[in-house]
């Protein structure tokens, strides 16, 4: 079966890559696939952006559409908007350093089990890699050494209270 490529219009045999623009699907070939994910990499991002939360832009209230080119979305309303900077960002990333109640009970468990000189070991969730925390580690990891999985999402706090 052949296809035509919506960038450069030649025709090509397999399976073309998808790219949703403007909510339109459209094929590409390998080449221009490339070079459109090039270009939308120097473009300003809205997820770069103070005001951007959760596809929505919190000055203008307004739902962004989101261009799909492989498995990144790009918001590039930016690219022409007035409210756009950079520097609220900063605000935003000192918030989300602060530390939950969950994760705070979960520091504070690990610590205990530390002084006990007890060692729990866990598993990752992605690859099944054995991880410790405790006296062997007191530290609790965000990120497995082996896959570099996110290990957030286990709730270390009710995985300790279960095991003590």
């Amino acid at each position: 079966m052949r296809f035509e490529c919506s960038g450069c219009k030649k025709s090509f045999s397999g399976k073309g890559l998808t790219v949703n623009l403007n909510g339109n699907e459209q094929m590409y070939c390998a080449e221009c696939y490339w070079t459109l994910q090039k270009e939308y990499d120097k473009k300003k991002n809205c997820e770069n952006c103070g005001h951007f939360d959760e596809e929505t832009c919190e000055k203008n209230g307004k739902k962004m559409k989101p261009a799909k080119i492989g498995f990144n979305e790009y918001f590039i309303e930016a690219e022409n908007c007035r409210n756009y900077s950079t520097e609220a960002k900063a605000g935003a990333d000192k918030k989300k350093k602060e530390l939950s109640e969950e994760q705070k009970e979960a520091v504070a468990l690990v610590k205990k089990l530390a002084e006990k000189n007890q060692t729990l070991t866990y598993y990752c969730c992605h690859c099944g890699a054995p991880l410790k925390i405790g006296a062997k580690s007191p530290e609790i990891q965000k990120t497995c050494p082996r896959c570099s999985g996110d290990l957030e999402v286990i709730n270390l706090a009710r995985f300790v209270k279960q095991h003590q």
